[in-house]
């Protein structure tokens, strides 16, 4: 796998180098300190399978770049990896077309357990700690666990798969959880779970 990191501080971007070839054996991590050598490096490589962001980067900072980088490079997803942990920036990154939003302060299992999510085509919002349980509104626990696999970005498929029920079932659940959370997709109720704490534990 090829991974391109974007982040304007070496130290750190060093430490994810090293930790992503760790948690990918075999891959090939390249760097990029702002979006201009990010746009080049795509261009020169179109084999980058991933892409991961920070939002403070100088110049074009990452809001600006992450629509541009999604409509020059749509085949690449753009994971954002940054300092904030709140859900409305990710909310917001979301939006802007990125498939991840992690914190940078999450264990490296955290990181790994995202992209890999990611790269299966999951979207994912990482938080930096478990936030404290709100009320699951009106959610079965056989509905709040399908809730949190999709939160860990896995597929219909696969969750049918992990909890040995069909996935008619599983559109089942999913459409109790978009009632309760009162939200009309898997993205959004992903990211109004995490506002509520309910992909904790």
């Amino acid at each position: 796998m090829n991974i391109l990191i974007v982040d304007d501080h070496p130290v750190y971007r060093d430490g994810l180098a090293a930790l992503v070839a760790q948690l990918f054996a075999g891959s090939t991590v390249a760097q990029a300190a702002d979006a201009g050598a990010a746009f080049d490096a795509l261009a020169r490589d179109p084999g980058v399978d991933l892409v991961l962001l920070d939002l403070a980067i100088p110049g074009l900072d990452g809001r600006a770049a992450l629509p541009l980088l999604r409509s020059r490079f749509p085949a690449v997803p753009v994971v954002v990896v940054s300092a904030a942990d709140d859900p409305r920036v990710a909310s917001e990154c979301i939006a802007l077309g990125a498939s991840g939003f992690v914190a940078k302060s999450v264990r490296r299992e955290a990181l790994a357990a995202a992209l890999r999510a990611v790269v299966d085509g999951g979207v994912v919002v990482s938080p930096a700690a478990p936030r404290r349980l709100a009320p699951a509104a009106d959610l079965t626990p056989r509905e709040l666990e399908v809730l949190r696999r999709l939160g860990a970005g896995e597929s219909n498929k696969a969750i049918a798969r992990r909890l040995d029920i069909s996935e008619a079932t599983v559109r089942e659940h999913l459409t109790a959880v978009y009632r309760a959370l009162d939200v009309a997709s898997r993205t959004q109720a992903v990211l109004e779970a995490q506002r509520r704490g309910l992909l904790a534990g």
